[in-house]
């Protein structure tokens, strides 16, 4: 059992600890350490009207692939990539987004979609994904979704990398 501090007579210094980083609750080592320029620049893109612009359009953008996917009447990867193609060219057609963002788009919803099939893809700070769970792959954070949101780093340790946990 540890013995708790007395200060001595002979000194007005501190007790001399070891200095160490902060622990998380998992034991890890919180370093604080400071995001990437390119992360930085995608979380600043999508803020305030922008993030809810983008949310928004890829909750339309999935609606429009489960209307292609069912209408394909087959479940292969074939009839997949084609529903999310012409989710993409449908939201291409209304003139709101660019060919880039659309690209941006069909990437997060792909991955999202995929997900259900293979739990271990990770999400990034900054990726747009739909209601769930997600687990910081650094300390272990939970941040849960009630809507489409476009992910923030980590706030516990400033982790930019989740896994979904849940739905």
């Amino acid at each position: 059992m540890r013995q708790p501090f007395t200060p001595s007579d002979e000194s007005n210094t501190s007790r001399n600890r070891a200095r160490g980083a902060i622990r998380t609750h998992l034991g890890r080592k919180r370093n604080g350490r400071e995001l990437k320029g390119s992360t930085l620049e995608r979380i600043n893109e999508v803020t305030g009207a922008e993030r809810h612009r983008r949310e928004d359009l890829f909750d339309r953008m999935s609606a429009s692939f489960q209307e292609f996917f069912a209408r394909a009447g087959e479940k292969s990867l074939e009839a997949f990539d084609s529903a999310l193609e012409a989710s993409s060219q449908a939201l291409l057609a209304t003139g709101e987004v660019t060919e880039e963002m659309a690209g941006k788009l069909r990437q997060s919803l792909r991955r999202d979609l995929l997900h259900r099939e293979n739990p271990a893809l990770t999400f990034r700070s900054g990726d747009i994904t739909t209601p769930g769970t997600l687990s910081c792959t650094g300390c272990g954070w939970t941040i849960v979704t009630s809507r489409t949101a476009v992910l923030p780093p980590c706030p516990h340790c400033g982790e930019t990398s989740y896994r979904k946990t849940g739905q």
